[in-house]
């Protein structure tokens, strides 16, 4: 493991902390968020069609566009 000196690690944490409290960035034109409702965020889609995930005692049943994927779900 590298070694890191004290100065270079408070130089670094400044500097995230300088681009933390930037502005965020303006949306881009045709931009929009699709929304993720918590119910089904925490899931991996099954399908095909809708989704059959029990989520204790209810079937998911929300669309695949629906879901939050990780890039080994697209």
């Amino acid at each position: 493991m590298k070694r890191i000196r004290k100065r270079d690690l408070l130089r670094r944490i400044e500097s995230i902390e300088e681009r933390l409290a930037l502005p965020a960035p303006s949306v881009l034109p045709g931009q929009q968020a699709i929304p993720v409702e918590p119910t089904i965020a925490h899931h991996a889609y099954e399908g095909p069609g809708p989704c059959r995930t029990d989520l204790f005692g209810t079937v998911c049943g929300q669309h695949r566009d629906a879901h939050h994927h990780t890039g080994d779900q697209l």
